[in-house]
């Protein structure tokens, strides 16, 4: 992703949605318990776990390519 890029991952109503800088959220709809493809848009994200299995970033596959961003909080 871009440095003037991030993703905001919020809980709403037991659903999670992704909102990128910029943009509106979108809902992620659960495939597995790390990935979360999108509906409105041809991509997917992933969550990457250390082995404590706690997040630790996120992976935007899009467009062929794949996009690591680190978690901030």
């Amino acid at each position: 992703m871009a440095p003037t890029c991030s993703i905001e991952i919020t809980l709403k109503d037991g659903a999670l949605y992704a909102q990128a800088t910029g943009r509106g959220a979108l809902r992620l709809w659960p495939e597995s318990e790390n990935e979360f493809p999108l509906k409105e848009v041809n991509a997917q994200r992933t969550f990457v776990r250390d082995a404590a299995g706690v997040v630790t970033g996120i992976v935007l596959h899009q467009g062929g390519r794949d996009s690591p961003g680190k978690k901030i909080k």
